[in-house]
């Protein structure tokens, strides 16, 4: 091990600390009892994806998540990447993807109950800019083999005329002006770690603070050296800002993170390729129109053909939206049913039509965490980060702040119950449709919903989807209404930071 790594190692240790987190607690409902065996059934990705196609009509990015697990005290795995009219990017997306899926199962299978705690990997991606001639996605991988998670960071470029995916090689005309890039970005690199490192106090004088200095900048020199795989991050954003990630280790201590530098547009001006730098210049953003200040209010959930003095269910979905929450949409719509939808915030900021459709037609729009860390592992500071972040994306959209928020997995500890600042819900019925993939057996499940009951579902999973008409069926011959969480809490008094399982 490094020198420096030594007197570092008081700040790891405290980062591990916080990411462990203490006094595990989970939803009063059991997800499971699954071995790690069992878990691991899923299909190759592409079986999953194979009858995907968007129309003319669709939203051209939409988001494909699938899971491994769901039970917070097993390993579990949860994935997404975008789904386009364009098969050369779904292809790509869905490979790149599928390597992710079988590191994770091999972890489990090698480190079977030697594991620390519960193995959990998680992929999410943000689209930083999109045009008619380009695509960016950034993506982030998670990873955790027990203990605190570990990030790292990965860029989609798409020059969607061309038909092609550009690599930061790419971005240059030669090798000597990617070695001239890199050698600005070592400059800047060098800046960013040493007054990181000087913030940090983590030396006992000068003369330490030096020795630790020059044995980083090896660290630096070697992590910024002209190829591929040390600028797998290079992306620009909507704002034609550019910027480098550099991962945790990659140029300094692991201690102190992963660093997201900005460069100028002085330094790409240098150096970007002829080619590129045209398509650059002529790529027209096309930006949504933004959202109104002042929207109106959420419609309520409508009586159905039930009286209203009947006795009431909530469906409510997790983890989306996604490529199947529009027909979501369309079935609900047509069976006049009202629901509430736990929403990502990485995936809202994708299908942001989506999001005003749920929102527009009544339906319920929750907080569900911004990426679907387990909460009882992560940090106070990032806890609090994943619940901001997803309100943000959610009120830009929507023009509110959702009003209830659900842990992810129903997984949290004490300490993050005062950060949600809203009431939490859990839930009575839980179908196991992350693990049974039937729609019949799904169905027949939900169905089993008792008056007040609070159901679980994920609009992640067609096998779901599938099985929602027959569900809305049963539960109307039952005499049931099918409500949002708003309609199903009508009249009570909801306290916040406190977890609700049912209407009662």
């Amino acid at each position: 091990m490094k020198k420096y790594s030594l007197f570092l190692s008081a700040l790891l240790v405290a980062s591990l600390l916080v990411g462990c987190g203490s006094n595990s607690s989970s939803n009063t409902t059991s997800e499971g009892t699954t071995s790690e065996t069992e878990n691991l059934e899923i299909r190759q990705l592409a079986d999953l994806t194979e009858e995907i196609k968007l129309s003319e009509t669709d939203e051209d990015v939409q988001v494909f998540t699938t899971k491994i697990g769901n039970d917070p005290d097993k390993s579990h795995l949860t994935v997404s990447f975008p789904i386009t009219r364009h098969d050369f990017i779904n292809d790509h997306e869905r490979d790149f993807s599928q390597l992710f899926v079988d590191e994770f199962k091999n972890e489990v299978e090698r480190l079977g109950g030697d594991a620390i705690g519960a193995i959990d990997f998680n992929q999410h991606f943000e689209i930083k800019y999109k045009s008619e001639e380009l695509l960016v996605l950034l993506y982030a991988r998670s990873t955790s083999l027990g203990n605190n998670y570990e990030d790292k960071f990965y860029c989609s470029t798409y020059d969607l005329k061309g038909r092609r995916r550009l690599t930061t090689a790419d971005l240059f005309d030669s090798q000597e002006a990617f070695e001239g890039f890199a050698s600005e970005i070592r400059g800047m690199a060098e800046h960013a770690v040493r007054e990181r490192l000087e913030q940090s106090g983590s030396y006992a004088n000068n003369e330490e603070l030096e020795i630790l200095w020059q044995e980083m900048k090896l660290d630096i020199e070697e992590g910024t050296k002209p190829n591929v795989e040390n600028y797998k991050t290079v992306f620009f954003d909507e704002s034609k800002h550019w910027y480098v990630i550099f991962d945790k280790y990659q140029i300094a201590s692991g201690a102190m993170g992963s660093f997201t530098i900005q460069i100028p547009q002085s330094v790409m001006d240098k150096y970007l390729g002829q080619r590129f730098a045209s398509l650059f210049r002529q790529s027209r953003h096309e930006a949504e129109q933004p959202r109104p200040k002042t929207v109106p209010k959420p419609k309520r959930a409508a009586a159905s053909e039930a009286s209203s003095d009947a006795p009431c269910v909530a469906l409510t979905f997790d983890d989306g939206p996604s490529v199947y929450t529009a027909r979501l949409l369309d079935i609900l719509k047509s069976e006049d049913v009202k629901a509430t939808f736990f929403v990502l915030g990485k995936s809202a900021a994708v299908q942001q039509q989506t999001m005003r459709r749920m929102f527009d037609e009544g339906h319920n729009v929750g907080n569900h965490s911004y990426d679907h860390k387990n909460f009882a592992k992560i940090s106070l500071e990032e806890a609090q980060e994943q619940i901001k972040r997803t309100d943000e994306i959610t009120e830009r959209i929507t023009g509110e702040r959702p009003t209830y928020f659900r842990f992810p997995y129903g997984a949290f500890t004490k300490e993050k119950l005062p950060l949600v600042g809203r009431p939490i819900m859990g839930w009575s019925v839980d179908p196991l449709d992350w693990k049974y993939r039937d729609a019949s057996k799904v169905a027949s499940e939900m169905s089993k919903a008792s008056a007040h009951a609070i159901i679980l579902a994920h609009d992640i999973h067609k096998s779901t989807v599938d099985a929602i008409p027959e569900v809305i069926r049963n539960l109307k011959a039952k005499g049931y209404r099918i409500v949002t969480l708003d309609e199903l809490f009508a009249g009570k008094q909801l306290k916040d930071n406190q977890v609700y399982t049912s209407g009662r």
